[in-house]
């Protein structure tokens, strides 16, 4: 009895699709809470879009026996199978190079002005993207009909380029994504060690964009199984079907590793309500009420008051915070932790100047700064 690996492949590509759109809503209402929906975002969902997309093809080629060996299965079954294989193959390749791609423009912001880490990012960015397309453009169109990689009365009579010079780009093509992950799990670990922040900060940032690492490792493994990819004149007795699993753990894990830093405030929001839960609910008066305690502020609101004594600060704010140059550089706190303005909350110290004018015996003025 021949063993039938395409279900318990087709639950699990499934289980991880879930969860990389349970992630990618979580961070999705992150950025809105955070006022940062952006490009990055927009291209993620589109990415996981992409993804659900290409296991729904998935399904299709386990109906038709993908996951058996395709040697037993019937004529019309593996024509099926191989058709489906070459949708979905170009799709999960674009789903992961979307995620890959929104992963590098969330990072370049966060770079301040540094001109050449951008630079180097959208190289990354350019170059990954161009040599995925290619890869995923080219096995459709290396015969002049299209239908001969999966129907063998058209693969006769069609014209085909070299499979060979297919295979050796799509080699360098994996192998330049191996070294973009790589590079994007190393490179924050340099940026974030250089900032003037706690130890306990950099390492909890640095693991969060990181997590790519993983990536790289199925990215690895998935190029040492290209030349399992079954076709017309090659369709192997195990259906490509290590080559199409670690295909989609590359997909999901990248989705997932580069949209979890992004939901890391919508975390602190949640730890804050639950830590301010325990302190008594008071509502505020319509009119100004006489009974106030004495050196409180008749003009501070009691949700100011717990504003003020859970606010933000460096270890507890988003990546993006601690890297806004924006608001950092509107932002001015005195010693005892009160901003200047009441827009922006941040530490820091600020400089009080004092002046007072006082008369001489002769009546001039003189002007005297404390500090």
């Amino acid at each position: 009895m021949s063993t039938n690996l395409g279900p318990s492949l087709e639950k699990g590509v499934w289980a991880a699709v879930i969860i990389a759109a349970v992630i990618i809503i979580l961070r999705v209402v992150a950025k809105i809470k955070i006022k940062r929906f952006g490009v990055d975002d927009g291209i993620m969902i589109f990415a996981e879009c992409l993804a659900i997309a290409s296991t729904v093809f998935l399904t299709l080629c386990v109906r038709h026996g993908f996951g058996k060996d395709l040697t037993t299965i019937p004529a019309a079954d593996l024509e099926a199978v191989l058709k489906y294989i070459a949708i979905q193959i170009p799709v999960v390749t674009f789903s992961t190079t979307f995620a890959r791609s929104a992963f590098i423009i969330y990072l370049i912001p966060l770079l301040g002005t540094n001109k050449l880490y951008q630079g180097i990012l959208w190289a990354f960015l350019v170059i990954q993207f161009i040599g995925n397309t290619a890869s995923a453009v080219l096995p459709l169109s290396i015969c002049d009909n299209v239908a001969a990689l999966w129907d063998p009365a058209v693969a006769v009579s069609a014209k085909c380029g070299d499979l060979k010079a297919v295979i050796n780009f799509a080699y360098y093509s994996n192998s330049f994504n191996s070294a973009t992950d790589l590079f994007l799990a190393v490179f924050p670990a340099v940026v974030f060690w250089n900032l003037n922040l706690k130890l306990r900060i950099k390492i909890s940032l640095i693991v969060l964009l990181s997590l790519g690492i993983v990536a790289m490792v199925a990215s690895i493994i998935k190029t040492t199984k290209l030349t399992s990819l079954p076709s017309i004149t090659n369709i192997g007795a195990s259906g490509g079907i290590e080559l199409i699993r670690w295909g989609y753990i590359e997909n999901t894990i990248i989705i997932i590793t580069s949209s979890i830093p992004c939901i890391r405030p919508l975390i602190i929001s949640s730890v804050r309500k639950m830590s301010s839960g325990k302190f008594s609910r008071s509502y505020e008066l319509s009119r100004p009420f006489t009974g106030r305690k004495s050196g409180a502020n008749p003009n501070e609101t009691n949700q100011s008051r717990r504003t003020r004594r859970f606010k933000p600060d460096v270890e507890h704010g988003s990546v993006d915070r601690i890297l806004d140059h924006e608001q950092s550089a509107h932002t001015s706190t005195s010693a005892g932790g009160q901003p200047e303005s009441p827009t922006f909350f941040a530490p820091g110290i600020t400089k009080q100047v004092e002046i007072s004018v006082i008369t001489d015996d002769n009546g001039q003025p003189r002007e005297m700064t404390h500090f």
